[in-house]
């Protein structure tokens, strides 16, 4: 039966310049990249200060999931079209942490940040509680925003979004 499918035709550096050109475009470079449809809606990224002013709290100590080391808190904005342009026009953020889980040994994001405690190293979840290694700077390495990407579509969100269709 193999001898009836013809050989491949050997992998030229052509063949490696085309894929590695899809990939560069595939891959965001950042998190405001991640969302390439509907940007007049949503925006993902850097938590401002005032966001994360929000949900600081001392969260008590417990039994944590993991620790989180290179993080970066992440809003996840829902845009008002109704505003006036110039205007502050985010009527909802939703927060997470993207970073990598020590225990875990990968990317990671996390579900919906509900009490952060930056001077306690500690963050709680809606799920889980985390406990903060040392912070990112910037934006994210790839590998977080490919994680991110797969997470959206997790979420049931991503092809909404346009996000780049990455998965783990």
């Amino acid at each position: 039966m193999s001898d009836d499918i013809p050989p491949q035709p050997p992998f030229n550096e052509t063949d490696a310049i085309g894929i590695r050109d899809a990939l560069a475009r595939m891959i965001p470079r950042s998190l405001d990249d991640v969302v390439r449809k509907r940007r007049d809606l949503v925006q993902i990224g850097l938590a401002t200060a005032e966001e994360i002013a929000v949900q600081t709290k001392r969260v008590g100590l417990g039994h944590s999931r993991d620790t989180i080391e290179n993080w970066r808190i992440v809003a996840f904005r829902l845009l008002d079209r109704q505003t006036e342009a110039g205007a502050d026009r985010t009527f909802n953020s939703r927060l997470s942490l993207l970073g990598r889980a020590v225990g875990m040994r990968c990317p990671w994001v996390t579900s919906e940040i509900v009490e952060v405690d930056v001077e306690g190293k500690l963050v709680r979840t809606r799920n889980s509680l985390y406990r903060l290694g040392t912070p990112g700077i910037g934006e994210p390495p790839d590998h977080d925003l490919i994680c991110l990407c797969a997470m959206t579509h997790s979420w049931g969100v991503g092809e909404y979004i346009g996000a780049p269709g990455l998965f783990y």
